[in-house]
């Protein structure tokens, strides 16, 4: 009777095969992976900070008119906390697993600069209980590249883990007053402008802009790392 086997030569060169074709996909599902998250987590991000707003507009009047003599946990607690599940405000430089006095955001470029931490211009963080990040501004700041401070909306959508960098997990919202509308920072901007923003070698603090322009969805030649 004759027994059928297969030989150590055919079992490595299978195994070797398995191997290559596992290095080549791999990579590309891990992406594809990433991108999902991103985009899913950016649009649910904006649709629920536009849902919070709106009910609590319907009983605490226009955004516009809310109380900006409270302090910034005062002004969560009042506007925000009823309308939103919040895990924890982040009250410190040191809450909410950020530590230390450095940077804790970087630009897409690796520098950093005016809004490099969530803390910036005293502001106070919350996160939700999805483990989002959100930065409200309502006051404005000194200096002219923060000058649309009181409108702008920073989000973190997955807390202050890595890699805390603009466009890649650090994404910036905007509130349109006459649309009475959270939208991405830099939407009004043309398309050539906000894909300079999010590029490497730029700040990318439009790539949210970029992202919903494609339907929510990471457009080719965005600069993913």
């Amino acid at each position: 009777m004759k027994i059928f086997a297969f030989t150590l030569a055919e079992i490595l060169i299978t195994l070797g095969i398995i191997g290559v074709v596992a290095a080549m996909t791999i990579p590309n599902l891990l992406t594809a992976h990433k991108k999902h998250v991103i985009e899913s987590k950016l649009e649910r991000a904006v649709s629920v900070i536009n849902q919070t707003i709106k009910m609590s507009e319907s009983e605490n009047g226009e955004m516009e008119t809310w109380d900006k003599n409270l302090t910034y946990t005062e002004f969560i607690d009042k506007y925000f906390r009823p309308y939103i599940k919040i895990m924890q405000i982040c009250e410190g430089r040191n809450s909410c697993g950020y530590e230390g006095n450095r940077a804790k955001w970087t630009y897409l470029n690796g520098t950093s600069g005016s809004y490099s931490s969530p803390f910036y211009n005293e502001r106070v963080p919350f996160i939700s209980m999805d483990g989002i990040l959100y930065v409200f501004g309502f006051k404005s700041a000194n200096t002219i590249v923060a000058q649309n401070n009181d409108k702008i909306i920073i989000i973190d959508i997955n807390g202050s883990q890595k890699p805390n960098v603009f466009g890649q997990d650090v994404f910036f919202l905007y509130r349109d007053e006459e649309a009475d509308s959270i939208i991405p920072y830099g939407a009004d901007k043309g398309h050539d402008k906000i894909k300079q923003s999010c590029s490497k070698d730029r700040d990318g603090m439009y790539c949210a802009a970029w992202i919903r322009e494609n339907g929510w969805k990471i457009p080719n030649g965005y600069p993913l790392k």
